[in-house]
């Protein structure tokens, strides 16, 4: 928000006495509540510091931010809209985009050759065990792709798509059983020996070592999220947080009494 100030001398009488008038108030955007520190006021070089001044900023600063504040409310949280704000000194209009930013769905058997790719290209790239073992930046493994496009198979993905409708973000889902980590452990045996073979032997450990089978009564199968991507144009926006919630929507209203999700980092 600025507060472009101008000195304006009255003149009553004998006596002149200087106050300060706001020529224009200009707000472009707001994506979430409004912060005290979001606002800067910003006053003519000869402006005159006085009582006068301070009492009218502190109103307008009150006005302002009490409507921003309520306006922006309405619409902050998971998949917001965008809002434009235009403030004159004389009135207040709000303008809202009709489109969300994304929405989500359960991916499609002609969606599954894109997420697979999506996700060799946004997800193995940034992958924290592929960087650590100094494969980050390069290209994905036939094999690699193999398992993306068998997760996404399975029918539990959801994929957050653009105004565009192109995919900016998936959650590979999949049920998976008491032999799980046996499968990848026979797969990891299909590559030669090398860093690739490492990771999978790797996530083979990882499926394994929480022992769920034996600490839950989770039954005989569990609801997984294998992976997760987001754009990285489109990071901070909730897409991550709003492909969880669905997933874990999704798997208990398919009846899973467990939602797995191995987590890791840089």
């Amino acid at each position: 928000v600025l507060f472009n100030l101008k000195r304006q001398t009255i003149k009553r009488g004998k006596s002149e006495s200087a106050c300060l008038v706001i020529e224009q108030i200009q707000f472009e955007r707001c994506n979430g509540p409004l912060k005290e520190e979001d606002v800067v006021f910003t006053s003519g070089r000869n402006a005159e510091r006085n009582e006068m001044a301070t009492s009218l900023l502190k109103m307008y600063r009150s006005a302002i931010l009490g409507c921003l504040s309520r306006t922006a409310s309405r619409h902050s949280g998971i998949g917001n809209r965008e809002a434009t704000f235009h403030f004159t000194a004389g009135n207040l209009r709000v303008k809202c985009s009709e489109d969300p930013l994304f929405r989500t769905r359960l991916a499609l058997p002609p969606d599954y050759e894109n997420v697979a790719d999506f996700m060799c290209e946004t997800y193995y790239k940034h992958e924290p065990v592929v960087i650590n073992i100094g494969l980050g930046g390069t290209e994905a493994p036939p094999i690699w792709r193999s398992m993306m496009l068998e997760q996404v198979s399975a029918g539990y993905s959801i994929i957050a798509e653009n105004r565009d409708n192109c995919i900016i973000g998936a959650a590979l889902n999949c049920v998976i059983g008491r032999n799980e980590s046996k499968k990848l452990c026979k797969l990891s045996r299909c590559c030669d020996d090398g860093p690739i073979r490492d990771i999978i032997e790797f996530f083979a450990y990882v499926m394994d070592a929480p022992k769920i089978w034996q600490r839950f009564p989770v039954g005989n199968v569990v609801f997984e999220q294998s992976s997760i991507a987001v754009d990285s144009d489109y990071r901070k926006l909730g897409i991550a947080k709003r492909l969880v919630q669905e997933s874990w929507h999704l798997a208990r209203d398919c009846g899973y009494r467990s939602f797995r999700l191995d987590c890791n980092n840089r």
